[in-house]
């Protein structure tokens, strides 16, 4: 019972704040001509996107990334990020220490609301291919080990996007999931010899984003 004065509290939430916007927007364009009330209530169709965690701010190097994003209907979007991280690709003896990888990530988000404005939920996709050794990322690589393989996988992200301007919008974004890794494993940072190859499944967190969104009618 308790569940579903929850859920209902939460859908009347939401459709309250939709059915707000939608006469903000009425009222904001009743003055202006036919042609600005129209693009005044469409939604932006187009954004490009990055993902400020990826420059510095929680992973342990800078990793370049950009995405772009597109409306497929009025409350449905698709978005493609890409990342790579080059940084001491080749190493050396004094130091292999490396966090090599590159991630692809495409993802389809449902708006509750319109696209690029409130709450979104989505499915996502995983690629990456890593070389990394030196660092200890939880639930994946041990410090004393280097391992150089591919993952793939998906999973379901929540999305809050924020405008901060008529072309600006900061997105928060969550996600969990699974990915399938295949690597070869050393025991030290530049051992040629490899421990053999292995195969495991991951599953828990797969995407956390503070997104700096530009925005395009």
């Amino acid at each position: 019972m308790t569940k579903k004065l929850i859920i209902s509290f939460f859908a009347i939430g939401v459709a309250c704040i939709c059915h707000a916007q939608g006469i903000n927007r009425s009222v904001a364009s009743s003055s202006e001509t036919p042609l600005a009330a129209f693009s005044a209530q469409t939604p932006p169709a187009f954004a490009i996107r990055t993902n400020l965690v990826y420059w510095g701010s929680i992973v342990p190097q800078v990793t370049p990334n950009l995405g772009i994003e597109f409306g497929l209907s009025n409350k449905m979007t698709f978005n493609l990020t890409g990342a790579y991280n080059p940084w001491n690709l080749k190493g050396s003896d004094d130091n292999n220490k490396k966090l090599v990888h590159l991630l692809i990530d495409p993802e389809i988000k449902y708006w509750l609301c319109e696209r690029f404005n409130g709450h979104a939920f989505g499915v996502h996709g995983i690629y990456s291919q890593y070389n990394v050794g030196g660092y200890k990322i939880p639930l994946l690589f041990e410090k004393e080990f280097r391992y150089e393989g591919t993952a793939f996988g998906g999973g379901v992200s929540y999305n809050y996007h924020w405008m901060a301007g008529k072309h600006f919008g900061v997105e928060f974004t969550l996600g969990v999931g699974f990915a399938l890794m295949k690597y070869d494993k050393y025991n030290c940072d530049r051992c040629e010899d490899s421990l053999g190859k292995f195969t495991r499944s991951y599953m828990g967190p797969t995407k956390i984003g503070i997104n700096l969104i530009y925005l395009i009618k």
